[in-house]
C-alpha cells in the first residue's frame, strides 16, 4: 500500500488509465452512478483485474525508466503510446473490456472488501 492507503497496482492502473483516456476518447470509463459492490464481482473477474493491474504496473515502471532517458519529446510520445497500447492489450488478454477493468478499480476505491480482494489478486498474480 502507498501513503494514501491504496494498493500500488490500483494507483498504477489509475495513472495508465488517465493517460489512455487522454489519448483514446473512445476508451473512457462510463463508471460512476451504478457502482459495483464486492458481492457483484466474481472471483474470476477480480483475478483478471489483478493480473492486468500487475502487468500495467510493470509497464508504468518501465515507462518511467524509459522516459528518464528519452532525449526528445517525440521519443517520449512514442514510448507513452507504446505503453498505452500494451496496457490495453494486458486488459484485453485477461478477457476484460476497458470499462469492466475501470469499473472494478473504481468500485474498489469505495468498497474496502473489493479493494482487499483486488489487492490479494495483485499479490497472487
Amino acid at each position: 500500500m502507498r501513503g494514501d492507503g491504496r494498493p500500488h497496482c490500483v494507483i498504477a492502473a489509475d495513472e495508465i488509465e488517465r493517460e489512455k483516456s487522454v489519448a483514446k476518447d473512445n476508451f473512457k470509463s462510463q463508471g460512476g452512478d451504478a457502482a459495483l459492490r464486492s458481492s457483484d464481482v466474481s472471483d474470476q473477474v477480480v483475478s483478471q483485474v489483478g493480473k492486468a493491474a500487475v502487468e500495467i504496473l510493470k509497464l508504468r515502471q518501465s515507462l518511467e525508466e524509459s522516459l528518464a532517458t528519452a532525449q526528445t519529446e517525440d521519443d517520449r510520445e512514442t514510448l507513452t503510446s507504446q505503453v498505452e497500447m500494451a496496457a490495453v492489450r494486458a486488459i484485453d488478454e485477461q478477457g476484460l473490456t476497458i470499462d469492466e477493468y475501470n469499473d472494478v478499480l473504481s468500485a474498489a476505491r469505495s468498497d474496502q472488501e473489493l479493494e482487499e480482494r483486488v489487492l490479494l489478486a495483485c499479490k497472487a498474480a
